[in-house]
Parts: C-alpha cells; sequence; structure tokens
C-alpha cells in the first residue's frame, strides 16, 4: 500500500486544459491579444478574480505552452498571445494560426486595446445600446480579402447593437492618429453610418473637438445620400 501511495499518476507533470480555457484561447484567437489585467473581465466577466489569480491561470498556460507573456508596456500587465501550439488548439488552419504569431508586438499592443474595449463595450453597451455581438479585425479580414487587398480602411472591430445595429470600431491612442482619423472619418462614415471611437481618458476631450467637427462634414456628406450617421467616443 506504501508502495502505491508513492506512484505517481500517468498525466503528473502534464498541464490540464478545461473548457474555460479553450474558450479563452478561441477569444484571444480571433482578437489576437490581450493585456494580463484584462484577462478577469474575459474568463470571469460576472466574479471578480484577483490579480494573483489571474497570473495562475497565466502562468498555467505558459507551462502548458500555449501562450507567451510578455512586458511591453508599463502599468499594463504582461501582453498576452497565443503560441502556435495554442492556436493549433483552437484551429487546424495552421497557415492563420502562424501569422498571428508573427505579429510585432507594437501591433499586438493595438490587438490587446481593441480587446479591453470589446470587454468594455459588451460589459456597459454603448450610450442606451446593449451589445449583442463582436466582429473581431481578424474576422472581418476573413470576410472582406477584396477590401483589404484594396487598401480600404480595415475597422478595428464591429460591435452588434441592439436593433441590429453594426458600429465600426476604431481605437486610436494619439493625437496624431486622431488627426488621421478626421482626415478618414468622412469616408469611414460612408460605409459605417455608427462609429465608435475609443482613446485614452487624456485624449477625450480633444477627441470630442474632432469629432464633432468630422461628424458634421461627414453628416453634410451622407446627407445627399439621405442617412444619418452617429459618432460616439468612449474610453478605455
Amino acid at each position: 500500500m506504501a508502495e502505491e501511495s508513492h506512484k505517481k499518476r500517468a498525466d503528473s507533470g502534464f498541464v490540464r486544459l478545461n473548457e474555460r480555457d479553450l474558450l479563452a484561447f478561441e477569444w484571444i484567437f480571433n482578437m489576437g491579444a490581450i493585456f494580463e489585467i484584462d484577462i478577469q473581465f474575459m474568463v470571469s466577466p460576472k466574479r471578480s478574480l484577483s490579480r494573483n489569480a489571474v497570473r495562475s491561470v497565466v502562468r498555467r498556460w505558459e507551462k502548458a505552452g500555449v501562450v507567451q507573456a510578455d512586458p511591453v508596456l508599463a502599468g499594463e500587465g504582461r501582453l498576452v498571445r497565443l503560441t502556435a501550439e495554442g492556436a493549433l488548439l483552437v484551429s487546424d488552419d495552421t497557415a492563420g494560426g502562424l501569422l498571428a504569431m508573427a505579429e510585432t508586438p507594437t501591433r499586438a499592443v493595438r490587438q490587446a486595446l481593441a480587446s479591453r474595449v470589446r470587454l468594455r463595450i459588451e460589459r456597459s453597451g454603448v450610450s442606451t445600446l446593449r451589445a449583442h455581438g463582436w466582429v473581431s479585425e481578424r474576422q472581418w479580414r476573413l470576410e472582406n480579402a477584396a477590401t483589404v487587398t484594396a487598401g480600404d480602411h480595415v475597422p478595428h472591430g464591429i460591435a452588434l447593437l441592439d436593433g441590429g445595429v453594426a458600429a465600426m470600431v476604431h481605437v486610436t491612442r494619439t493625437a496624431v492618429e486622431l488627426n488621421r482619423l478626421r482626415l478618414l472619418l468622412a469616408e469611414i462614415h460612408r460605409r459605417y453610418p455608427f462609429v465608435i471611437v475609443a482613446v485614452p481618458a487624456d485624449l477625450t476631450d480633444v477627441t470630442r473637438l474632432l469629432a464633432i467637427a468630422s461628424a458634421d462634414k461627414a453628416a453634410g456628406s451622407a446627407g445627399s445620400a439621405g442617412s444619418a450617421t452617429r459618432l460616439e467616443v468612449i474610453r478605455f
């Protein structure tokens, strides 16, 4: 009996992944990346998790070899992405999975910010509208390959809201990006009458000034076609 009690299990040393893990990997695969501090809202939206609990989850994923977690931006926690092995757990399209791994850390930061915005919209909605779904940039690129090839604007996501409204989401971090968005907004409104601009808190006021001017310009352009435009600014 003593000898039996010291026998190791056949799976000793291996990390067991559960259904919640697999759902999380699918979510990260679609979005591209997520900041460690935002993972609690993805894996447990209704029950708060401590920072230590989240770190424990990520360490388990790292030990399984399915994610990589790197410090990139101060104060944001580590940037979490799937490894090639992790991508294969989600999809047998190895080319698509490996392509995601070829993204630079800078590009992955943008994806992680889009993930944060998605989680915020799914929790709180936009204005009085609730969220019912999300089209990731990755999915949008797959469904609009010709548009991507033509060099048209690619959204950071599409929020599916009440009433069947599909709102284009644009994530911006700097005043330089805001100025570029101002120049593009009229054209964007022609394809997406409802645009959500997500910005850091310190850029909110600047964004509103730019957005008002741009929305007026877009409304003037769209008015001749008889369609209304709407722009919402949210913080992340």
